[in-house]
């Protein structure tokens, strides 16, 4: 080859190169504080008290309780759960170290089978939720539930995505996930 068609080769790689570099998408930094957080307490609503099958825990109603263990979905395998498929994802919150539970209602003797899931907060979360439980579960559910369908209660934290382009611009948006979640029917899972 002779020199002047390397140099004709040579431009047209660069060129397509630099096309390339142009069209590419600018480089966001996920600069949220992710780091975990846990939830130390929580309350469970009056009339209901939620018991650990395997006995390890007890939450009675009205009363200020110590959290008995954490889950983390905020990251990797466990992070999955959404509204779209919450219904159905008592076995996967399972496998990610919820506990089955006994939910006694009020005086009603037959208990209700629950999957308790208590997740940490991160440093982006903000607001009640994020440094402590609330659970209370609807009397529609209840009902949804005693009658042999699987119901779902959970509460949501917020917390703020941060981050920037490569170009200097910040980017802020608003997100949630789940601080606990309680899956619950008249059979067991």
């Amino acid at each position: 080859m002779k020199v002047w068609q390397k140099s004709l080769i040579s431009t047209i790689v660069l060129s397509v190169f630099l096309l390339l570099a142009m069209g590419s998408e600018p480089y966001h930094t996920d600069t949220t504080d992710m780091r975990i957080v846990p939830i130390q307490q929580g309350t469970v609503a009056e009339g209901i008290r939620i018991v650990a099958e395997d006995g390890s825990f007890e939450l009675k109603g009205g009363e200020r309780f110590t959290s008995p263990f954490q889950n983390n979905i905020w990251s990797g395998y466990c992070r999955r759960f959404s509204n779209n498929t919450l219904l159905t994802q008592a076995q996967d919150a399972l496998s990610c170290g919820a506990k089955k539970v006994r939910i006694y209602i009020g005086d009603r003797q037959t208990p209700l089978y629950g999957v308790l899931l208590l997740n940490s907060s991160v440093g982006a979360a903000y607001g009640a939720a994020s440094r402590s439980y609330l659970i209370r579960l609807e009397d529609d559910k209840i009902r949804h539930a005693q009658a042999g369908n699987t119901s779902v209660s959970y509460e949501l934290v917020k917390y703020k995505r941060t981050g920037y382009w490569d170009d200097g611009r910040r980017t802020s948006s608003e997100a949630t996930q789940y601080t606990w979640v309680l899956w619950y029917s008249s059979y067991p899972f």
